[in-house]
């Protein structure tokens, strides 16, 4: 088992009896150290000193992947699990509600948008249950959610990098039709060619995106925006949940 953001490890406590061996990744150089103290004689626990967002999943091996994530990068985390997962089959993390909920939105909701187009394709989703704040110590000011990414061991031939920016197009203005958000990806007359464009993005399933990509040509005719993933940072990054 692999976990993210350990902290003081109130979760690595309790992941340890459930594994054969469990390595944690902590940025925070005095936590690791606190972390190696008090485990000093725990053989199958493994403390890398490392950044998260910046790790190759593929080069860890067969496991799985949790994590009591910071709400102000759970969905940077999650997205660079899902898109290259390596061998870890799945993940579960603990992070904002709200961010869950955007991960598992179906199409048509208002939580349905970007981030949870790129994970759904790429992934399975569930949320598993919520979590209220008094399971914090201190208490943040959000509700919090357990949810389970399961990487998809099939997914149809795409482009990752084109593909992710045309659903960012898409969301680019969350109100407006898909017409107005490709104007900068296609010629217009290219993009009235096309049925079903007076609809918006948030009515498309993550695989009409793909369907809706390749009637397009290759390259957009103008630099596309980057809509940037949801984030929420109002809550208490790094808290450990109450132990008890």
């Amino acid at each position: 088992m692999l976990e993210i953001g350990p902290g003081r490890g109130a979760l690595t406590e309790r992941l340890l009896p459930k594994t054969k061996r469990l390595a944690a990744i902590e940025l925070d150089a005095e936590l690791a150290s606190f972390l190696r103290q008090k485990w000093a004689q725990e053989p199958k626990l493994q403390i890398v000193d490392g950044n998260a967002l910046e790790t190759d999943w593929s080069s860890w091996g067969e496991g799985v992947l949790a994590g009591n994530l910071p709400y102000y990068v759970a969905s940077a985390l999650i997205t660079s699990y899902v898109l290259a997962p390596g061998r870890l089959r799945h993940g579960v993390f603990l992070i904002q509600k709200e961010v869950a909920e955007r991960i598992a939105a179906a199409p048509g909701g208002r939580e349905y948008g970007y981030l949870s187009v790129v994970c759904q394709f790429f992934a399975d989703v569930k949320m598993l249950f919520s979590v209220p704040p008094g399971a914090f110590n201190p208490p943040p000011k959000v509700d919090s959610a357990v949810i389970r990414v399961t990487p998809k061991a099939e997914i149809p031939a795409v482009d990752q990098v084109r593909f992710i920016k045309f659903v960012s197009a898409c969301f680019q203005h969350k109100r407006k039709t898909l017409r107005n958000n490709l104007s900068a990806w296609a010629p217009l007359e290219e993009v009235d060619a096309i049925p079903g464009m007076e609809r918006r993005a948030e009515q498309l399933t993550p695989e009409e995106f793909l369907e809706l990509l390749g009637r397009f040509s290759a390259v957009p005719q103008t630099p596309v925006p980057q809509t940037p993933v949801p984030e929420t940072p109002n809550g208490a990054p790094g808290q450990d949940p109450v132990s008890d």
